[in-house]
């Protein structure tokens, strides 16, 4: 069968519907433009999907005038000159390397090297080959602790490369505070 993509509005918020070969229902709201989308299997009835979005219409409320926001927020930020944005990497590089130093006797890890980039889905990355460790420049703009999170988060990496249960294990080991600061920083938005 083929998709079929239709919309309906709840509370004058659109909502785009697409029936696909599927086995549940989701619900995604777009951080880049606020749009609300649903992808349901094709036997799934219409009133159906409309009740699971009308029960759900608060909380989309919420997260979309939430984003709608941050996109206005990103659109008003003057853009920093080359000098400015060198300027910064090279703050954020000075902090970063602080806390690697801080972190790898504790959690027994050594970074091969640091880079700060500008990221757009991602707060940091690590090469779990080489141990080098990538730091989104966003993480500037945010608390100290968010920037500490994420830097043991990337050195967890080197102890175990996916997220299972013993990656997380090693996060509650290393910094308990893990679930409330990576709440955080899931409902904000990479810049």
């Amino acid at each position: 069968m083929r998709e079929k993509t239709y919309s309906f509005t709840i509370e004058e918020i659109p909502i785009i519907v697409t029936k696909k070969r599927m086995k549940n229902m989701y619900l995604r709201i777009s951080k880049e433009d606020g749009s609300v989308r649903i992808s349901a299997p094709h036997q799934m009835s219409d009133e159906r999907i409309y009740r699971f979005a009308k029960e759900r219409i608060d909380w989309i409320r919420v997260y979309r005038e939430k984003y709608l926001r941050a996109k206005e927020g990103r659109r008003e930020v003057r853009q920093l000159s080359e000098a400015e944005l060198k300027q910064q990497k090279l703050l954020l590089k000075r902090d970063v390397e602080k806390l690697i130093a801080k972190w790898e006797p504790v959690m027994g890890v050594k970074a091969s090297g640091v880079t700060i980039r500008q990221m757009k889905t991602r707060w940091g990355s690590c090469n779990v080959r080489t141990h080098h460790i990538n730091i989104n420049l966003a993480l500037a703009k945010k608390p100290p602790e968010c920037l500490e999170y994420v830097v043991v988060h990337e050195l967890t990496h080197i102890l175990e490369p996916g997220h299972n249960a013993v990656f997380w294990g090693y996060m509650t080991q290393f910094y308990p505070n893990w679930k409330r600061v990576r709440k955080y920083l899931n409902d904000e938005v990479p810049e």
